[in-house]
C-alpha cells in the first residue's frame, strides 16, 4: 500500500508507532519498528499544508479554554525542550506545545535520523523555486526538512555537537550592543548544558561535566578515520579539540551522544521533565497565533483534533518554534513587515522585520573518494546489533569521520568560513540523488555509488552573504510559509566554495591517501560536464548550482538587536514593543556562526531561560 497526504492515513501511521513505544533494551521490537520506519520512508508522500490538523474543524464556534498558565512554551523542538524544562523546575506552570508528536524509540538510533525526513514527524517543507541552486531537482525546489516531534529537528538531523567561533559571538555582542552576548559570557551556558563523556584527550577548560545533554565520539571507522586525520596533518593540521582554544586544526566530530542514544533535546531535556505536575505537554497541537492585547502577549490559540483551542499565559510567552515556524506565527499575529501583513489582510499590531534577513549554510557533497576496503556490509539486524555494542555505522548521526575549520586567508584570529565534513560509508550512496528529489539525469549519474567502499568530503560554506526570506502564502494557517533561500545571489559565495575545493583536492596527492589506496571518484554533472572542462571554475561553478543543498541551519528571521527598524528582538529576546512575548530558537541569531545551530540553540534555550528565572522569581 502507498502512503499518501492524506489525513487519515497521516494519522494512522502516527498511532502505529506512537503507541508501540517499543523498548530499546527490547531488540526484536526495536527491530520491526526500524523496518518500518524504512518502508515508510520510501513510500510517504510529504505533506504541502497542515490541514491534517482541521478535520471536522469548525471556525464558527469559540475555542475551548485550555487553562491558565505562567509560561506557554511554542514548540517542543531543540529550544523549546530546554526552557519547558528549565522553567518547570521552579514552581512556574508551564505549557508546552508541540506541532507534532512524542517521538518513536527508533529516534534514539542516531543513524536513522535520515529516514525521519521522508515521514510524518518533519514538517515536509521545499523551498521555492530557486535560481542558483538545487538546479538538479526535479522542480528546482530545495527538500528543507525540520523535526515536528518531541526533540524538533534534533530528533533527525545529523547530530553534530558544534558550537562556533568565539569570534561569532564576540561579534553578536558587537551588533546587538550588549556585551552579555560576547564569547566569554555564553561559554558558562554551553558548558551548563553539556556532560562531557570523551575518552580522549580534550580541552576540558572548554567543557561542561555536569549538564543535561551528553556529548561524545562515535567510535572510529576502522583505518578510514586515522587515515583521514594523518591526511590532513601532512597539509599542515594540527590534531585538536575544536571547542579549545581554536577551531583551526582536524579533529573527530563531537556527537550530541549519550553512550550509543541520540542525546537531542528529547531524550535529555523533554522525557526527563515529562512527568513534573506543573508541565504540560500538549502534543498534536498547531499554534495558530498569539493573542495580543494592548501591546501584550496574553496568550495562544492552537488547533488540536480538530477543535481551536485558548490557553493563557499569565507571565509570559516563549516563542521557540524555529526559524521558519516561528516567523510564521509572528506574521499570522499580526506582527512582521507593514506590506507582508496587509498583502494577506492581517490586522498590525507590530510592523516589524519578522522573515527578512533569512541566512541558511550552503553545502556541497563532493568530492568523492573510492577506497579498496569494504565497510559495514551489514544486513539491518546486524546493524542493530553493532549499534547495541556502540559501534558503527547507527552511532554516527550523518557518517561524519572528521572535521575541520578552515579561513581561506590563514586569518586564524578571525571566523572561519568553511567547514569541512568527511562522510563515510553507508552513508555516500545513490540515495543522495533519491532523498533530495534529483531528476532522472542526476539520479542515474549517482548510482555509481558505492555504500560499502566510498566516501566524501562535505564542503560547508559558513557565512554566505546571500540572503533569503520566509514569507507567507495567506493568512491561513493551514498554508505552509513560503522558504525562499536565495542561496548563490552573491556571486562571492560560489568563488568562496570554490576556492575551499580546489584546497582540499590537494589531500588526494598525500601518502597519507595514496598509501589506503583512496582514489578519486568522478560523478556526472550533466549540463556541466558538456559544457565546460572538468575542475575548471566555470564547472565547479555549475556543479555547485546543481547539487549543492541548504545546511538545513537558517537562522535570522527574527533578529535579534537594539534597533526596532532592523531587529524583531532586544538583547534579552524580548519583542520589540510587545510586551511578555520572547523568542528563543534559532532566528534570532543575529548572524550564521561557524558550525551547526543544534547546539547555540541550546545555549540560547539555557539562557533565556536564566532570564526569565531572574525577572520572575518565584
Amino acid at each position: 500500500m502507498r502512503l499518501t497526504m492524506d489525513t487519515v492515513a497521516t494519522f494512522f501511521v502516527l498511532t502505529i508507532f506512537s503507541s508501540t513505544h517499543a523498548s530499546i533494551s527490547n531488540f526484536a521490537e526495536l527491530y520491526k519498528e526500524t523496518e518500518d520506519l524504512i518502508r515508510l520512508s520510501e513510500t510517504y508522500q510529504r505533506l504541502e499544508n497542515n490541514n491534517e490538523y482541521f478535520t471536522n474543524f469548525d471556525p464558527n464556534k469559540k475555542p475551548f479554554d485550555y487553562g491558565t498558565f505562567d509560561f506557554i512554551v511554542v514548540g517542543a523542538g531543540t529550544a523549546g525542550g530546554v526552557v519547558a524544562n528549565r522553567l518547570s523546575e521552579s514552581s512556574f506552570k508551564v505549557l508546552l506545545v508541540e506541532a507534532g508528536p512524542r517521538n518513536p524509540d527508533t529516534v534514539s538510533v542516531p543513524a536513522l535520523g535520515g529516514y525521519f525526513i521522508r515521514t510524518p514527524w518533519d514538517w515536509g517543507y521545499n523551498t521555492t523555486v530557486q535560481e542558483n541552486v538545487c538546479l538538479a531537482t526535479i522542480d528546482k525546489r530545495c527538500i528543507y526538512p525540520r523535526g515536528k516531534m518531541w526533540g524538533g529537528s534534533s530528533s533527525l538531523n545529523g547530530n553534530h555537537y558544534t558550537r562556533g567561533s568565539k569570534w561569532d559571538y564576540d561579534l553578536w555582542a558587537e551588533i546587538v550592543g550588549n556585551n552579555d552576548w560576547s564569547y566569554e559570557n555564553i561559554l558558562p551556558y554551553f558548558k551548563k548544558a553539556e556532560k562531557a563523556m570523551f575518552k580522549i584527550d580534550f580541552d576540558r577548560n572548554y567543557h561542561g561535566f555536569s549538564g543535561l545533554q551528553c556529548v561524545d565520539l562515535p567510535e572510529d571507522t576502522p583505518g578510514l578515520t586515522t587515515m583521514l586525520l594523518e591526511a590532513f596533518k601532512e597539509k599542515g593540521s594540527i590534531e585538536l579539540d575544536y571547542h579549545g582554544q581554536s577551531p583551526y586544526g582536524i579533529s573527530r566530530v563531537q556527537n550530541f551522544l549519550d553512550g550509543n542514544i541520540r542525546a537531542g533535546t528529547a531524550h535529555a531535556y523533554i522525557r526527563p521533565a515529562a512527568d513534573r505536575h506543573n508541565l504540560i505537554i500538549s502534543d498534536n497541537s498547531l499554534v495558530t497565533k498569539v493573542i495580543i492585547t494592548n501591546n501584550r502577549a496574553v496568550g495562544i490559540e492552537f488547533v488540536k483534533n480538530g477543535k481551536l483551542y485558548f490557553a493563557q499565559a499569565s507571565k509570559e510567552v516563549i516563542l521557540s518554534a524555529g526559524a521558519i515556524n516561528t516567523p510564521q506565527v509572528l506574521m499570522l499575529s499580526g506582527i512582521g513587515p507593514l506590506q507582508e501583513l496587509k498583502k494577506h489582510g492581517i490586522k498590525v499590531v507590530k510592523d516589524l522585520p519578522v522573515g527578512k534577513n533569512l541566512q541558511e549554510h550552503v553545502g556541497f557533497f563532493a568530492p568523492f573518494f573510492r577506497t579498496n576496503h569494504t565497510y559495514y556490509n551489514l544486513t539491518l539486524k546486524e546493524q542493530l546489533n553493532f549499534w547495541y555494542a556502540n559501534k558503527r555505522p547507527m552511532t554516527s548521526g550523518a557518517g561524519s569521520q572528521v572535521i575541520s575549520f578552515t579561513n581561506l586567508k590563514n586569518n586564524t584570529y578571525s571566523r572561519p568560513d568553511i567547514e569541512l565534513l568527511v562522510i563515510g560509508p553507508r552513508f555516500v550512496s545513490s540515495t543522495i540523488a533519491t532523498s533530495n528529489r534529483f531528476n532522472e539525469e542526476y539520479t542515474a549519474a549517482y548510482q555509481i555509488l558505492n555504500e560499502y567502499t566510498d566516501f566524501a568530503i562535505s564542503v560547508n560554506l559558513l557565512h554566505p552573504e546571500s540572503k533569503g526570506e520566509v514569507t507567507l502564502q495567506s493568512n491561513d494557517p493551514r498554508k505552509y510559509p513560503l522558504i525562499d533561500l536565495n542561496s548563490f545571489s552573491v556571486e562571492k559565495d560560489l568563488e568562496t566554495m570554490y576556492q575551499s575545493i580546489k584546497s582540499l583536492l590537494e589531500l588526494q596527492n598525500t601518502k597519507a591517501f595514496k598509501n589506503f589506496k583512496a582514489e578519486r571518484l568522478f560523478v556526472a554533472m550533466p549540463g556541466c560536464d558538456e559544457k565546460y572542462k572538468i575542475d575548471s571554475k566555470k564547472w565547479w561553478y555549475c556543479a555547485l548550482k546543481q547539487v549543492a543543498f541548504p545546511g538545513y541551519h537558517p537562522i535570522g528571521t527574527a533578529i535579534m538587536g537594539a534597533d526596532p527598524c532592523n531587529s524583531v528582538i532586544d538583547s534579552e529576546l524580548k519583542v520589540h514593543g510587545i510586551r511578555g512575548l520572547r523568542i528563543a530558537d534559532a532566528s534570532i541569531f543575529p548572524v550564521t556562526i561557524s558550525g551547526h545551530t543544534a547546539a547555540p540553540v541550546v545555549m540560547i534555550a539555557e539562557k533565556v531561560s536564566a532570564l526569565i528565572k531572574a525577572e520572575h522569581r518565584d
